[in-house]
């Protein structure tokens, strides 16, 4: 079977959570000028480990060629967030290497408005696709990586029931710093689904 994405499907994918709800990625989000405003914004993407984001304004075609390799992906589920509240797109969502065969599926998330940083939508967005991946998506293992500069992103994670399984010292660069890279993995019996 090898890494495949069988038992999860992109077409007409919508993943409800209570404040967020989770579609698969488009050209029309890709072209959406937030989007590249949110990846050229370096209090954005200072915790997402992409340095080369911060030296220079990425360019739209290395923005593209991502999207297209990832909405193209057969194992990668790339998702827009987008806020309930007015249906605005406000973030990406990522569930990342997904094997079937093992169960397995690294996830990731970047709420790109920032005037809703704070309001619990990471939370919810996670929440509801942590439940989606164990659930109808089959998966029985999650991981994550967060940079220990993100300490709200690691309780986030840990509310939801993923356990610090290691820690890469000194793994990331920040400006002139190097700060500590935190791995978190989550089995299927250890998910709490909490939002708060």
């Amino acid at each position: 079977m090898g890494r495949t994405m069988a038992r999860i499907e992109k077409a007409n994918l919508r993943i409800e959570g209570r404040e967020t709800w989770l579609v698969p990625f488009s050209r029309e989000h890709m072209n959406d000028p937030a989007y590249i405003g949110w990846l050229r914004n370096p209090d954005i993407v200072r915790t997402l480990n992409l340095p080369h984001y911060l030296n220079a304004p990425v360019p739209f075609e290395e923005v593209q060629n991502y999207c297209n390799a990832a909405m193209a992906s057969a194992t990668d589920l790339f998702l827009a967030l987008h806020y309930a509240e007015d249906g605005s797109f406000i973030g990406t969502v990522k569930a990342a290497y997904i094997n079937s065969y093992a169960g397995t599926a690294d996830i990731g998330i970047m709420i790109g408005r920032q005037d809703l940083w704070g309001r619990g939508l990471a939370s919810d967005a996670l929440a509801s696709l942590c439940g989606y991946l164990l659930g109808s998506g089959g998966l029985r293992r999650l991981t994550a990586g967060v940079m220990a500069v993100n300490p709200g992103m690691i309780r986030v994670f840990e509310k939801l029931g993923f356990v610090r399984e290691g820690v890469f010292r000194e793994q990331d660069r920040i400006g002139d710093d190097f700060c500590d890279h935190i791995h978190l993995g989550c089995l299927k019996a250890e998910f709490t689904g909490a939002v708060q």
